[in-house]
């Protein structure tokens, strides 16, 4: 009898510590806000849009006018600086969390197609280049402590030769 409340104990005392060990309500540790924006507004050097997600879903028009659905990497070069930027709930323009604990983060589903490329590693901004011709998915995320607070849906990502680019073998034998 003396063993069999002891080994109830031991498993109460083990349950009550991994049961609590994870929760957030944890009075050592202060509790740290999560980001939850509405959407997500990837713009150009311009600032123009160039695709927005909006509670989840990526828009095929927005503010009156046409946006792609897809993001464009150039073949072995560099795709115009992009800039991400969040919205609230009126639709209104956030800018990134500046805090410590928040960090800019994606996932590409396959990784030999295209590549992101940053300028800063602390900036909410990238690039896209691309690997081999093809088409993959992206996934952007805000990271909270490690964890993903917020994530875009799959977006399209489609890898191709930049024609309006100046061809540089030509640009050699003209000069």
């Amino acid at each position: 009898m003396k063993k069999i409340i002891h080994l109830i104990g031991i498993l109460l005392f083990i349950s009550i510590f991994f049961l609590s060990g994870c929760n957030e309500d944890n009075p050592t540790i202060q509790p740290s806000e999560h980001f939850e924006p509405e959407g997500w507004v990837l713009r150009d050097a311009t600032q123009r849009p160039i695709l927005v997600v909006w509670q989840g879903y990526i828009q095929t028009l927005w503010q009156g006018n046409s946006i792609s659905d897809t993001l464009y990497a150039p073949l072995n070069a560099l795709s115009d600086h992009i800039t991400v930027k969040f919205l609230d709930a009126k639709k209104g323009i956030m800018n990134p969390p500046v805090d410590a604990e928040h960090e800019f983060a994606w996932m590409i589903t396959d990784t030999t197609f295209f590549e992101i490329i940053r300028d800063n590693p602390t900036d909410w901004a990238f690039h896209l280049k691309g690997k081999k011709e093809g088409k993959t998915t992206l996934e952007l995320q805000v990271l909270h402590l490690g964890h993903v607070d917020v994530r875009t849906p799959k977006i399209p990502v489609i890898i191709k030769e930049d024609t309006t680019a100046p061809d540089q073998l030509n640009l050699l034998h003209i000069q």
